[in-house]
């Protein structure tokens, strides 16, 4: 039986917004109070950042600024990560799982992920406005500069994401409306490209790939080590869905090529220059580092709604399951003596 609130888009985001928040408080309070300091000085312009020099001007003590820092970056997170679930239109399980994963969780609230939390809620958030098939009517302007807007964004922060501008590609539309198409679409990738040519990362104090260091030379906060039962119950929540939920018409293979091809050249400028640095000089990567480059797996695979019931099956719900357990089990272990 299919619950019929699970659907709809406040049932998702109210989902990732109470499960996803004691994570990240947990994992950030692990992190001492100066380690995060320090990372979110360094990181400028983001919103750790800001939170750091609002505590400050406040007067807080540094403990207390460093606090409030990881709190505006998380705050910053799940906010950019509600609009997403709230504004896309299909695959909300997939951008909830995407979400609501540990390594997501971690990258929202602990310093060595100061750059991936928002870049991931960007690149998550450019996917959710182009869910529509076909992309039009009067919400149509706005989903689109509001896309390149947020690849723009995660282009400035993280240049490795630069080929996540090919998602303002898709879909392609029938051959006689192709001009046109190149006329309004093309202009909007260069200008999410941008950033990446006349802006120097170092602007943000992110490093220019996503396999650099960690910013502000912090080392990455220990990992916490998950019961293997959590593993499988988060890869039964990624893999049961897609194979289960088989109704409605999925994007064309060519559309799908083209999404698969742009995150295999994101992954293609994070390990190169991984590879190519002195021994010594960049962290290992982890799978936090590549969850930015995820979001158009939600455009390619995601299949469209049949009618207008919003009601899901069962499989679906599967990643908040996992969340749930999450959400108990994580604060236990990290918080624990």
């Amino acid at each position: 039986m299919s619950p019929p609130v699970a659907g709809d888009a406040r049932f998702w985001s109210l989902a990732l917004l109470g499960l996803g928040l004691p994570v990240c408080i947990a994992l950030a309070l692990r992190v001492p109070a100066d380690a995060a300091g320090h990372a979110l000085a360094a990181g400028r312009f983001l919103p750790g950042a800001l939170g750091l020099r609002t505590g400050t001007m406040l007067g807080l003590d540094p403990a207390g600024a460093a606090r409030l820092g990881q709190g505006v970056a998380i705050a910053a997170f799940l906010a950019l990560g509600v609009t997403a679930l709230s504004v896309a239109v299909r695959g909300r399980e997939a951008l909830f799982a995407l979400l609501g994963l540990p390594s997501a969780l971690a990258a929202a609230s602990e310093p060595d992920g100061l750059v991936l939390g928002p870049v991931l809620g960007l690149t998550a958030l450019a996917a959710a406005l182009l869910t529509p098939r076909p992309l039009t009517g009067r919400g149509r302007p706005w989903r689109l500069a509001g896309a390149a807007l947020a690849i723009a964004l995660a282009v400035l922060a993280r240049p490795a994401c630069a080929p996540l501008a090919g998602m303002l590609l898709v879909p392609v539309p029938p051959p006689e409306r192709l001009a046109r198409f190149g006329r309004e679409r093309l202009p909007l990738a260069a200008l999410a490209l941008l950033p990446a040519l006349l802006v120097s990362p170092a602007l943000l104090g992110a490093p220019a790939v996503l396999g650099a260091p960690a910013v502000g030379g912090s080392d990455p906060a220990p990992t916490v080590p998950l019961p293997w039962p959590l593993y499988g119950l988060w890869a039964a929540a990624l893999l049961v869905p897609p194979l289960a939920l088989r109704r409605g018409p999925l994007p064309p293979s060519a559309e799908r090529i083209w999404l698969a091809g742009c995150i295999l050249m994101g992954l293609w400028l994070t390990v190169l220059p991984q590879a190519l640095a002195p021994a010594g000089t960049a962290r290992d990567l982890q799978l936090r580092d590549l969850l930015p480059l995820m979001p158009p797996l939600v455009l390619a695979f995601a299949r469209g709604r049949i009618g207008t019931a919003a009601a899901l099956r069962w499989p679906a719900l599967l990643p908040v399951l996992a969340a749930a357990v999450d959400a108990v089990a994580l604060p236990l272990l990290v918080l624990r003596p």
